[in-house]
Formats: C-alpha cells, structure tokens, sequence
C-alpha cells in the first residue's frame, strides 16, 4: 500500500464518530505498520529456520498497513486482545522469509489508576503463535504501550513487545527446532472505540442507560436518586427521603426492620407481627396494650397472667382442684387421686412381714397415687389377726408396716412424707373365726393424714 493510502486512511479513521474505549464503549480497533528486530549473542544473529542462516542485523520494518488489533473491554481499566501482524525479514544472504503472528493477550490502562489527561499508557501481555519462513512457533509476550486522544474520537498508539520463543511449549507440541530466545516488534498506528449517544448527558451512554431520557447518576445505570440513598427513584418507595434498599428506599428510625411510614411504634424497636411496637414480656401484646408490659398474659386477661393458686399450671379458673397440685389432663386434679389409697392394702401371710410378688400391683398403685399428690402426708397402719398374743401382734404389724413404708421410699417416696404405725388385732375389717377373715385382717392400710 502506498503512503499516501495509508494517510487516507488515517484521514477517515480521524474523522469518525467514536470515543476512547470504556465500559460504554468496549470494543477498540487499532490499524498501523509494525517492525521486527532479531537481537544478537555473542555477536552472531539468531538462527531460526531456513537452515541455520542468520538474520539480517537490521531492524525490520513494513512499509505497508501491516498490523490490526481488536480489544474488547472488561472493567477497571482491563481490556482483552487479539491482533495480527505481516512483515519480511531479511537474512545475511539477501533472502527475505515471510514474519506473520497472531497474539492474543490482556491490557491493562494505567488511567485506571490514575488520569494522565490525553495520554494512556498501558501494560501487554499475552500468548501467541508466530510464523518465520513458514514454521510456526509458540510465542509468550510482554510489553508496554502508549496512546495519545487527540480529541474524543481518535488516537495515537505505540507497542513495543518482547516475544519470547517458548522451548518448553515448542518441544510439548514437537512442532519446529528453534535457536533463537526472543524477538522484539514495534507497532505504530491509530486507535479508535465504538459507542454510542448520551441524550441526557449524564455521562452514561444511552445503550446503557437505564433512564436515557433524564439525567442520572453512572453507578445507577444513569437513573437519578433525589435522596441520595442509592436507589433509583423508581425503585424507591420513599423517592424524598434517604433510607435502605431492604425497605425499598425508606427510612427506619428504630433499626427493627419495619419502615416509618408503616411502623405504629417509628421511635421503639418492635416486632412486624405488632406492627413495629415493642413486646418486653415477649407474650404476643404490645406494651402499650399490656395491662403486665413486664409479666406474660393471655390477651383474654389484657397481658396479665391468671392466677394459680396450687401452682400446677392450670390456672384457677381452670382447676377443678385449685388448692390441689395437680396434671392439665385431668383438669388441675391430681392424675391418681388419695381417694384411691382407700380401696388399697396389702396382705401377709401368717405370723409374716415380708412382701412377696403378690403385693406388686398394690403398692406401684400406691406409689403412683403418693406420687401423685406430692403435697400429701400418708400413714402407713400395719394390722394382724388374733391367732397369737396382743404382745407378738403389736410389733408384728409394726414390722409390716415398717416393710411397705421402706418400699415405697426404696421406689422414690420422700421418707419424710410417711409415716407407721401398728394396731395388732385391735382394728379387724373381718370376723377371725374364719380363715378367709383372719387372711382380711393380716394387711396394712393407707390413711391420709391431715
């Protein structure tokens, strides 16, 4: 391509609508020419291809439009790039072998960092695959470039790189031999992005603009936000007053999640299921409905509990048995009441006062009756029949009642709750001139005491 082609074509590129490349603008095309240099060691040039004949110790360089780049950008300054380039390169022997090479890399402006005005500098690096006298070979690159906006729709740009000949990648794909390290290439041309109009002139482009026709803020898509809270005002329920993105924009002066504007209670901090208000003695009313803020109450007592004057849970309107500790399943009542101990004894043999198998039921129902009313005294009377003196009687039935009493202590009974006492004969509950009657009376009762 002739020079003066090559001005044409910068005139047109100069000339374009387009603005520097940016997160509105994210594509960038860079056109130039390019030039390779082959550095020398120990005096000689690199040898690459072309059976051994060194280069020319001349830099390179492509009278022609030789290079093209297209850069996509990410964020914060980082812009990924795939660029091409052609050129000839002159051996000792006057031959020139065809230099091609496709690269692609990452860029990272230096106006991301800091504002230089119209000068951008930038970090290079990347991978590639560079062609010498038709054998490719893999390539890593770095290097440094330079761009000058002349105005908002065009620069000037400068790359320099160090391509670096990769052994390990070249002997890993067994593709070529190669004896040369590195390659450095200078490219020289114009730059330009592609973007699109602001209608609002808020500095957000209208592609992006999430509000194109009214002026916003850049970190709100280009939507305003009067409150300055950052929301958009059409997100925010509150559009004049500053507050949170959980509420939708509106303020919460007691932190308890419930917006102002729906909270009965704005200056203390309450449940939503009380409207905002608070609940001190957590039992569902709030405080300032509460006849007891800071006792628990049923709603039916106005936040009070009721009163339970035994102390078994049911309250006394409740309790069949108020006075009586007793189970909620049986209405306040004790679950085995002492009526039953009535109905109870346990029988012994002849001239005996040990317990035996027979006696089981009997005692675990008057265990679980004792147990059951907790606030009762018991009196354990012991009894015999009159086969033998009232001297051998009387401690006889003391020892039976002695016997049921350390059972039932044995089973968990509070021995300070029981008491014994013996009667011998004196107190049958049958005639003892039958053997059916003298059985009846060899037993011990249960009395409660009062």
């Amino acid at each position: 391509m002739k020079i003066k082609h090559l001005l044409a074509s910068f005139a047109v590129l100069f000339t374009a609508t387009s603005i520097a490349q940016s997160a509105e603008n994210p594509w960038k095309v860079s056109l130039g020419t390019n030039a390779v240099d082959f550095y020398e060691r120990l005096g000689f040039e690199y040898q690459i291809g072309n059976d051994g004949v060194a280069f020319e110790n001349d830099l390179n360089v492509a009278p022609y439009l030789s290079y093209l780049e297209v850069s996509h950008y990410l964020s914060k300054g980082i812009s990924l790039n795939l660029a091409g380039s052609l050129n000839q390169v002159a051996r000792v022997t006057g031959d020139d072998d065809l230099y091609y090479s496709v690269d692609a890399g990452v860029a990272l402006s230096a106006n991301s960092l800091i504002d230089l005005g119209k000068f951008e500098p930038v970090l290079l690096g990347g991978v590639g695959i560079t062609s010498i006298d038709n054998d490719a070979y893999p390539t890593t690159n770095i290097g440094v470039g330079l761009s000058y906006w002349f105005n908002d729709s065009f620069a000037l740009s400068l790359q320099a790189k160090r391509k670096a000949f990769s052994r390990d990648l070249n002997d890993m794909f067994d593709i070529n031999e190669i004896s040369g390290d590195y390659v450095d290439q200078f490219t020289l041309g114009v730059s330009f992005s592609f973007g699109d109009g602001d209608a609002d002139e808020d500095g957000v482009k209208d592609s992006v603009d999430a509000c194109p026709n009214t002026p916003g803020s850049p970190l709100l898509d280009g939507c305003p936000d009067d409150d300055g809270d950052g929301i958009r005002n059409g997100d925010d329920a509150c559009p004049n007053a500053a507050g949170i993105a959980a509420l939708n924009g509106c303020p919460d002066g007691d932190n308890d999640g419930i917006a102002d504007k729906d909270d009965a209670c704005p200056s203390a901090a309450g449940p939503a299921a009380l409207g905002g208000c608070p609940d001190a003695d957590g039992d569902g009313i709030a405080d300032k409905d509460d006849d007891c803020p800071q006792v628990a109450g049923p709603k039916a007592n106005n936040g009070c509990p009721w009163p339970d004057t035994d102390g078994d849970g049911v309250a006394d309107k409740d309790d069949d048995c108020p006075d009586v500790v007793g189970v909620a399943s049986n209405n306040g009542c004790p679950q085995y009441p002492l009526s039953g101990l009535a109905e109870l004894s346990v029988k012994f043999d002849t001239e005996n006062s040990e317990l035996d198998e027979s006696d089981e039921s009997d005692l675990a129902e008057a265990y679980k009756i004792i147990d059951s009313n907790s606030g009762a005294k018991i009196s354990i009377e012991g009894h015999a029949d009159s086969t033998g003196p009232q001297s051998y009687n009387n401690p006889l039935s003391e020892r039976r009642a002695e016997a049921v009493k350390a059972h039932l202590v044995a089973a968990g009974i509070d021995a300070s709750r029981l008491s014994t006492v013996g009667h011998g004969e004196s107190k049958p509950a049958a005639k003892n001139n039958t053997k059916a009657g003298r059985a009846e009376n060899r037993r011990v009762e249960f009395k409660v005491v009062d």
